[in-house]
Protein backbone atom coordinates (compact mmCIF):
# COMPACT_ATOMS: atom_id res chain seq x y z
CA UNK A 1 0.00 0.00 0.00
CA UNK A 2 2.87 2.43 0.54
CA UNK A 3 4.37 1.71 -2.30
CA UNK A 4 1.19 2.30 -3.96
CA UNK A 5 1.03 5.92 -2.61
CA UNK A 6 4.63 6.92 -3.73
CA UNK A 7 4.10 5.22 -7.07
CA UNK A 8 0.36 7.28 -7.56
CA UNK A 9 2.56 10.35 -5.78
CA UNK A 10 4.91 10.35 -8.50
CA UNK A 11 2.71 9.98 -10.95
CA UNK A 12 0.57 12.93 -10.01
CA UNK A 13 3.70 15.17 -9.59
CA UNK A 14 5.06 14.44 -13.01
CA UNK A 15 1.32 15.36 -14.65
CA UNK A 16 1.35 18.70 -12.71
CA UNK A 17 4.68 19.32 -13.99
CA UNK A 18 4.90 18.51 -17.67
CA UNK A 19 2.57 21.28 -18.38
CA UNK A 20 3.89 24.01 -16.46
CA UNK A 21 4.89 27.63 -18.27
CA UNK A 22 8.64 28.26 -17.28
CA UNK A 23 8.43 32.21 -16.88
CA UNK A 24 11.95 32.77 -18.10
CA UNK A 25 10.84 30.46 -21.45
CA UNK A 26 7.59 33.01 -21.77
CA UNK A 27 9.58 35.58 -21.75
CA UNK A 28 11.95 34.24 -24.65
CA UNK A 29 8.72 33.76 -26.98
CA UNK A 30 6.97 36.80 -25.93
CA UNK A 31 9.91 38.94 -26.71
CA UNK A 32 11.21 36.81 -30.14
CA UNK A 33 6.95 37.66 -31.03
CA UNK A 34 8.01 41.30 -30.48
CA UNK A 35 10.65 41.24 -32.39
CA UNK A 36 9.15 39.61 -35.19
CA UNK A 37 6.10 42.19 -35.12
CA UNK A 38 8.71 45.17 -34.86
CA UNK A 39 10.51 43.99 -37.86
CA UNK A 40 7.29 43.64 -40.13
CA UNK A 41 7.42 39.77 -40.25
CA UNK A 42 3.98 39.61 -39.71
CA UNK A 43 3.81 36.21 -41.56
CA UNK A 44 5.97 34.20 -38.96
CA UNK A 45 4.06 35.15 -36.30
CA UNK A 46 1.34 32.73 -36.11
CA UNK A 47 3.58 30.19 -34.73
CA UNK A 48 3.75 32.19 -31.65
CA UNK A 49 0.03 31.97 -31.00
CA UNK A 50 -2.13 29.23 -29.98
CA UNK A 51 -4.50 27.28 -31.86
CA UNK A 52 -7.48 29.03 -31.23
CA UNK A 53 -5.90 32.82 -31.37
CA UNK A 54 -4.96 32.34 -35.11
CA UNK A 55 -8.80 30.32 -35.26
CA UNK A 56 -9.94 33.56 -34.15
CA UNK A 57 -8.46 36.09 -37.03
CA UNK A 58 -6.97 35.74 -40.14
CA UNK A 59 -3.16 36.88 -40.62
CA UNK A 60 -4.39 39.45 -42.89
CA UNK A 61 -6.20 40.84 -40.76
CA UNK A 62 -3.78 40.34 -37.74
CA UNK A 63 -1.26 41.80 -39.85
CA UNK A 64 -3.34 45.06 -40.68
CA UNK A 65 -3.48 45.36 -37.19
CA UNK A 66 0.42 45.26 -36.86
CA UNK A 67 1.04 47.82 -39.44
CA UNK A 68 -1.52 50.33 -37.53
CA UNK A 69 0.12 50.04 -34.70
CA UNK A 70 3.50 50.44 -36.39
CA UNK A 71 2.18 53.69 -37.59
CA UNK A 72 0.71 54.92 -34.56
CA UNK A 73 3.96 53.73 -32.09
CA UNK A 74 6.91 53.52 -34.37
CA UNK A 75 9.26 51.30 -34.09
CA UNK A 76 10.74 49.20 -30.52
CA UNK A 77 13.42 51.36 -29.07
CA UNK A 78 13.48 48.96 -26.02
CA UNK A 79 11.19 46.65 -23.33
CA UNK A 80 11.15 45.68 -20.30
CA UNK A 81 9.19 42.74 -18.33
CA UNK A 82 7.62 44.91 -15.50
CA UNK A 83 5.09 42.46 -14.16
CA UNK A 84 5.08 38.62 -14.30
CA UNK A 85 2.41 36.44 -12.92
CA UNK A 86 2.25 32.88 -12.25
CA UNK A 87 -2.05 32.33 -13.00
CA UNK A 88 -1.73 28.45 -12.36
CA UNK A 89 -3.80 26.86 -9.54
CA UNK A 90 -5.21 23.61 -9.37
CA UNK A 91 -8.06 23.08 -11.15
CA UNK A 92 -6.88 25.42 -14.35
CA UNK A 93 -3.93 24.79 -16.46
CA UNK A 94 -0.82 26.48 -16.19
CA UNK A 95 -0.39 30.13 -17.44
CA UNK A 96 1.67 32.93 -17.13
CA UNK A 97 1.30 36.37 -17.96
CA UNK A 98 3.81 39.09 -18.50
CA UNK A 99 3.00 42.52 -18.63
CA UNK A 100 6.20 44.64 -20.62
CA UNK A 101 6.71 48.34 -21.07
CA UNK A 102 7.74 49.15 -24.67
CA UNK A 103 9.30 52.48 -25.78
CA UNK A 104 8.68 53.04 -29.35
CA UNK A 105 10.06 55.88 -31.39
CA UNK A 106 6.57 57.70 -30.92
CA UNK A 107 4.98 56.59 -28.03
CA UNK A 108 5.32 54.06 -25.16
CA UNK A 109 3.11 51.12 -24.99
CA UNK A 110 2.34 48.57 -21.71
CA UNK A 111 1.14 45.15 -23.63
CA UNK A 112 -0.33 42.33 -21.30
CA UNK A 113 0.44 38.51 -22.62
CA UNK A 114 -0.77 35.27 -21.76
CA UNK A 115 0.96 32.68 -22.35
CA UNK A 116 0.12 28.75 -22.07
CA UNK A 117 1.32 24.94 -23.15
CA UNK A 118 -0.61 23.80 -26.00
CA UNK A 119 0.60 20.47 -27.20
CA UNK A 120 4.07 20.54 -25.21
CA UNK A 121 4.88 24.06 -26.89
CA UNK A 122 4.31 27.71 -25.14
CA UNK A 123 1.92 29.38 -27.14
CA UNK A 124 0.73 33.15 -26.46
CA UNK A 125 -3.11 32.89 -25.62
CA UNK A 126 -3.93 36.61 -25.79
CA UNK A 127 -1.95 39.82 -26.28
CA UNK A 128 -3.65 43.17 -25.54
CA UNK A 129 -1.51 46.63 -25.98
CA UNK A 130 -2.76 49.96 -24.89
CA UNK A 131 -0.93 53.48 -25.07
CA UNK A 132 1.22 53.89 -21.71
Amino acid sequence: MKKLFVVLSIVIMACISCGKVEPNKAKALVQSLIQKIDSGKYAETSSYYTDEFNAGESLDVRTEKYEKLKEVFGDVVSMECILEKDSTDFTDRPIVELVYRIKHTKLTSLEVYTVVSQNGDLKVESQDIKQE
